[in-house]
């Protein structure tokens, strides 16, 4: 009787996974459809945006588009809760027997329901497409105006055909495409410009495109462009097609094009830069505020306090939440936010935090920076679609293991919380491209243990995809060679390892050397009279490694107690644009070699305790334009302690000892009381200074 039984429910079950499996097919065929709806509709709101924001724009039309907009909403709402029930129980039917069979039942009922309410959301977009579509016939809303640079038609180079030519076939070129090269070789780690200028018909273009492929089969770049601008080119196009080329951009350096772009045409104001000419901070202009404001409501973006949050009477695609309560709505009851920021907040309500864990299944970007957040529930898990979290200087101690389900998560900030040690379900995150976590106590003296690392597990190699990794304990470390797993990271721009010792130095620079997109690296050793060696024997006599690291621009050495043959080694770093030693440097006398550190712009030696003489050959350090020294107690004059006199004959204004530094742009005189504590720094040249010496 009981294999009867098992038989009938198996029977029916089979039965029941067939018109599962007939709906997910079904309904897999209307996702298609509507994600090209969807990408039609994103092309058409790019176009219809410059229409929009036209002051004489009628009003029903923009009113139109918006509704357009809150379709693609609504699609990719749809999209996003599709991927997240889209398997099939179909898949699940490995399992044999009668318990098993109803263990699944629960699953696939839930499945089928999902499934249903997938497809009547899509239908009910399609209608709403529909009647979209009819509105604008009926009111003959003229929506297809010509888009420069995006039509077919344009006018087309007659020489734009030459380039694919044989390169056997061209003669006369080769002397001009290898200057080219060269040019393009020897370029700065910077945007650069290279104009090629003659007559029409003596294959420019020609030139140019066999010189740009010479120059990718070299390997010279890791990304490249080639791209057709005219006339009528419009730089939102020139933008997107050199976006559909750089596919293998990471996301960092989308967005650098992108603000790079905004800059450049005055739409943000860059307020800081670094001593390398890095964009460290920027500005809006009061009048591109009030555009973003009034476009913000537009896109379902919301700013309310925390009072409000219980309210639910309007949609919050986007939310920021801070501290003032002026004049804020009421928000959110459907969980639909994709993204939440926090701005002074002095209290979170538990209910929101409730909500933002366990209901808000669509969130994508959830950043508590600064906010009074001390816990993170298990339910974290749920948030599948989940690409960006940031819990950055907030009291958190501890990440539930659930964030291993996370495998859409791209960004981990934990940047100055107090997660002492990461889950090792970490490494289960395959997507993940920036993780940062360390712990800097800002009130006490700078020390050797300061600033905290944290503790990875065996097989963090898995996350081949990071590209940033700040900053690592390798004395907590636990599982296998530490080493082995760091050097699968080959995709790493930047790189922070701490607790360094003496014998980690020629297994260090091994991994390194798989990091060929290495930008930044930053070490500390385990003591402070540690040394770490990063030469190994070879020949040639400079080591391998140091040959793949191109795209090394900086460079920061704490306690590493490196020694002058480390010194030489790094000396030939190509583009090597920063370099700071804090107590790095084991020997009595640092030598700045004659064709050595290039292109350095900032060179920072500071407390360098044994250091007796330092000499720089001339044409050494050329292209320096920071320099900090000091403090070095055995270090002779004039580096060290220098007396006021001294500095007084360094002045610009009459100064005889100017000479010596006045082809670098920034000097700068730090006094401290207590080593590693706060320090008073005078530029020279500042009328503080002037002040503080007289």
């Amino acid at each position: 009787m009981a294999e009867i039984a098992e038989g009938i429910v198996i029977d029916r079950l089979i039965s029941f996974l067939g018109a599962e499996v007939k709906l997910f097919g079904q309904l897999k065929k209307e996702v298609e459809d509507i994600q090209i709806e969807l990408d039609h509709i994103a092309c058409f709101l790019r176009q219809t945006d410059p229409m929009v924001d036209k002051e004489d724009s009628n009003g029903g039309f923009k009113l139109w588009v918006q509704h357009v907009r809150e379709v693609a909403f609504q699609i990719e709402d749809v999209m996003d809760e599709y991927k997240l029930y889209h398997v099939p129980v179909a898949q699940h039917q490995q399992q044999q027997g009668l318990m098993a069979s109803l263990s699944r039942i629960p699953h696939m009922v839930q499945t089928v329901k999902r499934h249903l309410q997938a497809a009547s959301k899509i239908r009910d977009i399609k209608t709403s497409v529909n009647e979209i579509k009819e509105r604008s016939e009926r009111y003959r809303f003229n929506t297809l105006q010509h888009v420069p640079g995006e039509n077919c038609n344009e006018p087309v180079d007659p020489g734009m055909g030459l380039h694919f030519v044989n390169s056997e076939a061209l003669v006369g070129i080769d002397s001009s495409r290898q200057e080219l090269a060269r040019r393009l070789a020897d370029a700065e780690l910077k945007r650069t410009i290279i104009s090629v200028v003659g007559m029409g018909g003596v294959r420019k273009t020609t030139l140019v495109k066999k010189a740009f492929d010479d120059e990718i089969m070299a390997g010279h770049f890791d990304c490249h462009a080639w791209i057709t601008v005219s006339q009528s080119s419009r730089v939102e196009v020139l933008l997107r097609t050199i976006m559909k080329q750089h596919h293998s951009m990471t996301l960092e350096e989308v967005a650098m094009t992108y603000l790079s772009e905004l800059i450049n045409r005055s739409l943000v104001q860059v307020s800081v830069i670094d001593s390398i000419g890095d964009v460290r901070n920027c500005q809006l202009h009061y009048l591109m505020c009030e555009v973003i404001v009034s476009k913000s409501k537009e896109l379902s973006f919301i700013q309310t306090c925390p009072e409000n949050l219980s309210n639910h009477d309007r949609v919050a695609r986007h939310l920021s939440i801070c501290n003032k309560s002026n004049n804020f709505p009421m928000v959110v009851g459907n969980y639909q936010t994709h993204s939440a920021i926090f701005f002074d907040i002095e209290e979170l309500p538990k209910s929101f935090c409730f909500l933002q864990f366990t209901k808000s299944k669509l969130l994508k970007e959830p950043d508590f920076e600064g906010a009074p957040l001390t816990y993170i529930p298990e339910e974290l898990g749920n948030l599948f679609n989940l690409k960006y979290l940031s819990i950055r200087d907030t009291k958190v101690k501890k990440l539930p293991r659930s964030i291993g389900k996370l495998h859409k998560l791209q960004t981990l900030d934990l940047k100055r919380s107090f997660v002492s040690e990461l889950p090792v379900e970490i490494n289960m995150l395959f997507n993940l491209q920036y993780l940062v976590a360390y712990y800097k106590d800002k009130q006490s003296i700078y020390s050797i243990n300061s600033q905290r690392g944290r503790k990875l597990y065996s097989n963090f190699g898995s996350l081949e995809s990071l590209e940033k990794l700040y900053e690592v304990d390798l004395e907590a470390y636990s599982g296998g060679n530490f080493f082995r797993e760091l050097a699968r990271l080959k995709q790493l721009r930047k790189l922070c390892i701490t607790k360094l010792k003496s014998e980690s130095g020629n297994a260090l620079c091994d991994a390194i050397q798989q990091m060929i997109h290495l930008q930044s690296l930053r070490t500390s050793s385990i003591k402070e009279e540690e040394l770490l060696h990063l030469h190994t024997i070879s020949s040639p006599p400079l080591p391998g490694w140091i040959y793949e690291l191109r795209n090394l621009t900086k460079l920061t050495l704490e306690w590493s107690r490196i020694s002058d043959d480390s010194l030489q080694i790094l000396g030939v770093l190509p583009n090597l644009l920063f370099f700071w030693i804090f107590e790095g440097y084991s020997g009595a006398q640092l030598h700045f070699h004659k064709n050595h550190f290039k292109k350095l712009k900032d060179l920072r030696l500071c407390w360098l305790n044994d250091l007796k003489r330092l000499i720089i050959d001339e044409g050494s350090l050329t292209l320096v334009e920071h320099l900090e020294l000091g403090p070095s107690p055995q270090l002779e004059e004039p580096f060290n302690n220098m007396p006021m006199e001294s500095v007084q004959k360094l002045l610009p204004d009459g100064g005889s000892d100017h000479w010596k530094v006045r082809h670098i742009p920034n000097i700068y005189f730090l006094y401290f009381m207590v080593k590693g504590a706060q320090h008073e720094t005078y530029k020279l040249g500042d009328s503080r200074l002037l002040e503080f010496l007289s």
